[in-house]
């Protein structure tokens, strides 16, 4: 669910290399966007941001307040003002590792690439909608954390087992802290009355480590 490819923008305004930047800046303009991919051939050239342009582009003191009128100055075309060491990210990445790059690289957009070709855009608003859905869905539903041990199919077996007791499973994730030598996996389940669930859990064998209902 919380993977890039269900986040990011699909249908991306781009420009090409040779485009001017005034043309650039009408665009972001025109879509309200702060981010321009540089694509040629429907392969990613580098990356134009609204702070790249203003710098490219001077406003005259003539012009009044509400109504700047720009010049360029000694720049004219994207390519001389684009990024090109950028930072991208795969359909499939999670939004976690998307995030952590954007805080990282102190960045505002990522352009999702596939195959070497440009397949949308994620960007911090996005990151903000992901995240505000994630408390929405942490308020709506229960967790129980477990200890699975080594034994092969062990998951799978836990899910079938919450299946079986009409428990939906929201999303699973593994705690890096370890209970007795092994990983502790938290299950994120639609909101249910959480004791009896636990009760039957641990009379399968199982660790129950914590349960929030």
């Amino acid at each position: 669910m919380f993977v890039v490819e269900n986040w990011m923008a699909k249908h991306v305004i781009t420009v090409r290399p040779e485009a001017k930047i005034t043309d650039a800046f009408d665009l972001m303009q025109a879509h309200r966007i702060r981010h321009l991919p540089v694509v040629e051939d429907d392969a990613l050239h580098g990356l134009v941001t609204d702070r790249d342009i203003r710098l490219a582009l001077i406003p005259s003191p003539l012009g009044a307040t509400e109504e700047l009128v720009y010049h360029l100055g000694a720049l004219t075309r994207v390519d001389e003002i684009m990024a090109t060491d950028l930072i991208t990210v795969a359909p499939h990445s999670s939004i976690e590792e998307a995030a952590k790059l954007m805080a990282q690289y102190k960045i505002g957009a990522l352009p999702v690439v596939e195959q070497g070709k440009l397949v949308g855009i994620l960007t911090e608003t996005d990151i903000l909608h992901v995240f505000i859905e994630m408390l929405e869905v942490i308020q709506s539903s229960s967790r129980i954390d477990l200890v699975l041990g080594e034994k092969p199919g062990a998951l799978d077996e836990v899910s079938r087992f919450l299946q079986q007791n009409q428990v939906k499973v929201i999303s699973v994730g593994m705690s890096p802290a370890e209970t007795a030598g092994a990983p502790v996996y938290s299950f994120r389940i639609e909101r249910t009355t959480i004791a009896p669930l636990v009760q039957k859990l641990e009379q399968a064998g199982y660790r129950v480590v914590d349960a929030i209902e």
